[in-house]
């Protein structure tokens, strides 16, 4: 109970001196890194995978712990076992995360020590601390950080945004901000339903991963060391919890299996990967549906459409009648690739209507009804999608080639122009929206959002150029 006691006594770091840094603030600095983020390509844009996460992560935020604060988490497509948290509850997970996690608890686990880092507001607590820097230097500071513990040699061209000085501590937290992460990330599984223990299990590891590779240690654990103290206590919490049981989902089973497959598609990469699946369904593992599903996307990536097709077919076999989305998705793509849009319209419609609300699948519909050249049947079905997912890039581009495809040449432009913003581009949007306005066709309504959109643009793009500027001084 003492052990108990001393972890129930930490101190809540996350209190009135976090208010220096407004949430508004925060969050604006969270969008700006994850722009900047995107526009480097660093973001994975799995749509299908990403959705799920969200999914998945929606459990973990609605408890009390994580209450008051807007959560969006995203991929990076890094084999290296790894999450961050951003300013103003960005949250980016490492692939590698998934396809290491053993089980959903484990990966809630290391979620749920994320949103307690943002829950507490232990970031920022960091950033009010560069009480000078504007959000443009902030958000290059941590994006500074970001890039140098992937690639120790980019942050030399990225330093010169920002303070060298707060770059060696800035998203390094204390020893009291991880057990305290800890606590509430244990909060949060409990009451998200999670088998606590995942925590334990998913650190153990890495703990004796450390012991073992020492210097190349996993990239979670160098950021987020695991000492000795910190899984007493863990252990010591949840050794007073009761066991939960909860069994994985199939949307983890099959992401997991998605991103394995995918971890590596160069030729001889995708080679092992298949072997490595061949003799998982040939072992029959109980993860059997899974295993298809991997053999199936990798056979896909391999350009070979039998052997793909026969897979989804064992997997439809093992999930069941009404099958799954991941799958059908798949299917689609399959018949699309392989010169068959005709078969995959037929397999994107009816997946629609049993699983209207995957926006993977709108996304595909879009996609084969462009692959068809039907450009009117794509502009509503584009539209009507944007209504749901305005934050998302590649409709706005699909609809931009619809549009194009119709002669719309001033709303082709103007949906490129939006794509462009949410891509972290704003030079691009803002010339995209002065060649609709030369491109005419546009109704007077019309003609001034575009006119409104590309002053407020402009107006944006200067700011934050001045700040830059102040900045370098």
């Amino acid at each position: 109970m003492a052990a108990r006691a001393q972890v129930e006594n930490l101190p809540r770091l996350g209190d009135a001196s976090a208010d220096e840094m407004s949430p508004a603030t925060e969050r604006r600095i969270g969008e700006s890194i994850v722009r900047e983020m995107q526009r480097r390509g660093m973001v994975y844009e799995d749509v299908e995978i990403t959705d799920y996460l969200n999914r998945f992560a929606a459990t973990l935020t609605a408890t009390t712990p994580a209450s008051g604060h807007d959560f969006e988490f995203f991929l990076i497509r890094e084999s290296t076992l790894n999450a961050f948290a951003l300013p103003g509850g960005f949250i980016g997970v490492h692939t590698g995360l998934i396809v290491a996690a053993q089980s959903e608890s484990e990966l809630a686990s290391v979620l749920a020590h994320e949103i307690g880092h943002v829950s507490q507001r232990h970031l920022a607590r960091m950033l009010a601390r560069e009480r000078r820097a504007s959000v443009v230097m902030l958000a290059s500071l941590v994006l500074a950080v970001l890039a140098a513990r992937s690639n120790p040699q980019a942050i030399g061209g990225l330093a010169s945004l920002g303070s060298t000085v707060a770059q060696s501590q800035m998203l390094s937290f204390s020893r009291d901000a991880e057990r305290e992460a800890d606590r509430v990330g244990l909060d949060i599984l409990r009451q998200g339903g999670f088998d606590a223990n995942g925590m334990v299990s998913f650190f153990g590891r890495l703990q004796q991963a450390g012991r073992l590779y020492d210097s190349n240690a996993p990239e979670y654990l160098r950021t987020h060391p695991v000492t000795t103290e910190r899984m007493a206590d863990i252990q010591s919490r949840v050794g007073e919890t009761r066991y939960r049981q909860r069994a994985d989902s199939v949307d983890f089973r099959l992401a997991r299996a998605r991103l394995r497959a995918l971890s590596d598609t160069s030729v001889d990469g995708l080679r092992l990967t298949r072997a490595q699946f061949e003799r998982s369904v040939r072992e029959r593992t109980i993860d059997d549906a899974a295993n298809w599903f991997g053999l199936a996307t990798v056979a896909a990536a391999a350009r070979d459409w039998p052997a793909a097709r026969k897979a989804l077919a064992e997997v439809r076999r093992r999930l069941p009648p009404a099958g799954h989305p991941f799958v059908e998705r798949l299917a689609a793509r399959i018949e699309l690739d392989a010169g068959n849009p005709a078969s995959a319209q037929t397999i994107v419609e009816a997946a629609l209507a049993r699983f209207p609300s995957s926006r993977a699948l709108v996304q595909m519909r879009a996609t084969v009804l462009l692959a068809r050249r039907d450009y009117a049947a794509a502009v509503p079905v584009l539209e009507d999608a944007l209504k749901l997912y305005r934050g998302d890039p590649s409709l706005w581009r699909m609809l931009s080639e619809a549009q194009g495809g119709l002669g719309q040449a001033a709303r082709a432009h103007r949906a490129a122009a939006e794509q462009y913003v949410l891509l972290g581009a704003t030079p691009a949007a803002i010339e995209q929206l002065r060649l609709a306005q030369r491109a005419g066709g546009l109704d007077f309504h019309t003609a001034s959002q575009v006119d409104a959109r590309r002053r407020e643009l402009e107006a944006q793009w200067r700011e934050e150029q001045q700040e830059r500027r102040q900045n370098q001084r």
